[in-house]
């Protein structure tokens, strides 16, 4: 069985700013993604996103894949 180098769960996706949704135990949480980091887990880099969640307002780490994107952060709007 061959298994890849790449991280598990992409930075790609996910972008600081998006509004993003996952569940911990029968509880859909909602938050912004603050920070995206790989940590080595187990010898396989995993991607971690900071998140600040607004049910608890607190910040969470949360593994990327565990999150799904309600809206996207768009870096070219201009600001009024």
């Amino acid at each position: 069985m061959k298994v890849s180098n790449e991280s598990l769960g992409g930075r790609t996706n996910f972008s600081v700013g998006d509004v993003v949704c996952w569940t911990t135990i029968g509880k859909k949480m909602t938050g912004v993604i603050s920070q995206l980091r790989e940590s080595e887990v187990g010898g396989r880099k995993v991607v971690f996103a900071d998140i600040y969640c607004f049910e608890n307002k607190i910040n969470c780490e949360v593994l990327t894949l565990n999150l799904k994107i309600l809206s996207k952060s768009d870096t070219n709007q201009q600001e009024n």
